[in-house]
Formats: structure tokens, sequence, C-alpha cells
């Protein structure tokens, strides 16, 4: 679920309701929101901020997002022994028109969609409905309120100039299949939808399907844990697009190559998780490989990315350190082009702020290499350097 922002004399007032007797229906959940709940209904709102800030750029707000989610009461009859229920579910980002300065006030909407699911967990059966993030790319779904860098990866985010997975307009299923084997499959447009210029609705342009092992599970005499996925998806009639390298902190465009007809895409990732004495570490990639059918453009790169809690207590704050390595390759057996990037950052939660107010630095080091036709930025390497505040309304967790 993705998390948020509310000002801090409002965290007062709604500690103060959870521990009212009086009121016996509203909580403040520190790791989901502001909820109400009644009998088998409940109710959760949530948002976030995140401000940038550099010597060579204006400040400016990344994301400020709200949302809200409906768990709607338990339908009477049981299947298979299970209990099922609705949800409406939705998340707006006020950067997508600038604060709703531009004429496209719709693009707004960064999900919105309607479930049919297992009433006690989501994650062993539910079917969505509406526009939600694609399924294809683990990174894609991290909560963006709880990102470890400003940006996702570079081969992510650039599928994006082709409107590419993120939120996108149709059906998804996601189903338990043993303890440790999680399926999903999807019909999405995958081409655009609510917060593009061009809304798209054609849900059954893309097909895609993901498996996800979890092959260490974590317990209560271990933090180790492992989890590995593998998806595939196919994509029809992408027109008037071009595959747009962006540096890794500023968005600054670099150059790009024309990526039109019908996209075929597989995704691998894993993560994994343990701790060294009291301190927890993640190790994790995650890569990803296209061919676009007009152009037989071939689009591969991934990340490789190290976390480290250096500390984590009330009285100094939470440090988390990390280290990434970024790769993104392009060709249409005419021209070609490469893009590496080299990210160090922390991660720092103040103290006394219970992980509510989080601290980010940011540096990226990068390398171009390629046709002249497609990278357009003169030089061949290049240094960006950002810092941010998040100020959230729930805990910003890394492990």
């Amino acid at each position: 679920m993705k998390k948020i922002y509310l000002p801090p004399f409002l965290f007062c007032a709604i500690t103060s309701i959870a521990q009212n007797d009086t009121i016996n229906h509203f909580n403040y959940n520190q790791d989901a929101g502001l909820q109400y709940k009644k009998n088998d209904f409940q109710w959760t709102t949530w948002a976030f901020a995140e401000r940038l800030f550099s010597s060579n750029q204006l400040p400016a707000w990344r994301r400020v997002r709200q949302g809200m989610e409906f768990q709607l009461p338990s339908y009477p009859l049981k299947i298979s022994g299970n209990k099922y229920r609705s949800t409406l579910f939705y998340e707006v980002d006020f950067t997508d028109n600038n604060f709703f300065q531009d004429s496209k006030r719709f693009k707004i909407w960064e999900n919105l969609f309607v479930t049919f699911q297992n009433a006690n967990d989501p994650n062993k059966f539910r079917i969505l409905f509406g526009e939600n993030t694609s399924i294809l790319s683990r990174e894609d779904n991290l909560s963006s309120g709880n990102l470890p860098t400003i940006n996702r990866s570079l081969i992510l985010e650039q599928h994006g100039s082709t409107n590419s997975f993120g939120t996108q307009w149709g059906l998804q299923i996601l189903s338990q299949i043993t303890k440790k084997t999680f399926l999903q499959a999807s019909m999405q447009d995958n081409r655009g939808s609510l917060n593009q210029d061009k809304p798209s609705f054609q849900f059954w342009n893309a097909l895609a399907i993901k498996m996800t092992q979890s092959l260490i599970q974590p317990s209560d005499k271990s933090a180790e844990k492992l989890n590995i996925g593998i998806a595939i998806d196919h994509t029809r009639n992408i027109n008037n697009k071009s595959f747009t390298l962006t540096s890794a902190i500023n968005n600054e465009n670099l150059g790009n190559a024309l990526a039109t007809g019908n996209r075929l895409t597989f995704e691998n990732n894993a993560d994994y998780t343990n701790k060294i004495g009291s301190h927890f570490y993640t190790l994790e990639y995650e890569v990803i490989y296209s061919n676009y059918s007009n152009q037989n453009l071939n689009v591969s790169g991934g990340y490789g990315q190290i976390q480290f809690q250096a500390f984590d207590n009330k009285k100094t704050g939470d440090l988390v350190p990390f280290i990434r390595y970024d790769l993104v390759s392009l060709n249409n057996q005419i021209e070609s082009a490469t893009e590496q990037a080299i990210k160090l950052g922390i991660n720092y939660n103040l103290p006394f702020t219970n992980k509510l107010i989080n601290f980010h630095i940011e540096y990226a080091h990068h390398k171009l290499n390629g046709s002249q036709s497609i990278i357009t930025k003169s030089q061949n390497q290049f240094d960006e350097f950002r810092f941010g505040i998040r100020v959230n309304a729930t805990r910003y967790l890394r492990f």
C-alpha cells in the first residue's frame, strides 16, 4: 500500500483519537494511516510528500500523493471455506498536473480500481479491475512512498517514454498457488491510461503473466528471506513513440530511438535480506529485455543494489546507505547506445520521529557510449546530485 503525509500537529490529534475509548472506531496505524473500522467494514486514508533540492536546480515536488481504500463488508457466503469481500481504492498524485495548473486535470489519477478478494488476505486471491500498476516489474510495484532512491531504475523509468508499465487500465488476477508460490496474470492496455495526455483503455491490448517464488521465508529465529520472480508481457499497437534515454536523478533527456509496433518483454528479479549481527542488509536486482517489432529495436538493462542499516534507534535515528548500478543498452541493427550509472546515497529517518520524516541524499555518475544519431548529450560522462525530504503519515521502512 502506498504511503502518506499529514501535518505533524495532526499526528497528535490522530494518536489522541486512537487512545480515546469514547471513540471506538477510529485509530492511527503507523504502517497504514488513519483508519475507521465498524464491524467488518474498514476505511483507510494515507498521503505523503517528497520535496527535492539541489545547488543547480530549483526546489521541486517529486511526489505529493493521497489515497483511500474502502474494505467493504464480507459477502455472507463462503467459497471453498474462504470469505470474500470487495474493496474500492484510489490514489492521486498532485504533481501530475502541477497542482491543477495544467489543463489536463484528470491526470492526477495514479490508481483507481475495484476488487474481489480474499477477505482476510488479498495476497491469497484477488481480482482487480481499473487503473493499477502493471504486474511485470517488482520495483514498479514497490510503494512510491517507501522507495530507496528518488527514481526507479533507468530501464524501468525509460520504458515510461513509450507509456509502458506503471499504472495501466485493465484486469489483474493474483492467486497463491502454494505456500511459497504466487501467480499473477493481467489484461491491461499498457500504453498509458488515466495519468497520460491521451488515455487508452483497450485492456485487451496487452497480456502479461508473472510468477514469484519465496525460496526462503523469515521466521521468529531468522530474518533471512529470498524471493525470485519471472515475468513476460506482450503489448500490441504502440504508435508514434520513441524510447528515450534519461538521467538517473534529474530525468534529463540524453537521446532517443524510434520504438513502435508490438513489444515483447521479459523480466527477472530477486531480493535477499538478512542480518549481520543486529544490522539488516538487502541485496537485489532486476533485469528487463524488450523488443519493439517495427524497428527491431532491442532494449535491455537492469540494476543491482545493496542497502545496509548502519544503525536504528529512537535517539539517533535510522541510517541506511545504499550503492546501486544501472545499465541500459539499446540497438536496432543500424545504431546502438549504452548508458551506465552508479548511484550512492543514504536514507536517514530523523530521531524521535518514529520513521515518519526522512532525509535523503543521492549522487549519480553517468557514462554514455554509442551512435550520435541516438545520443544527444555532448558529454560522455557527467554527474548529478540531489537531496530531499520525505514526510509521511506512515513509517518509512527499508527492511
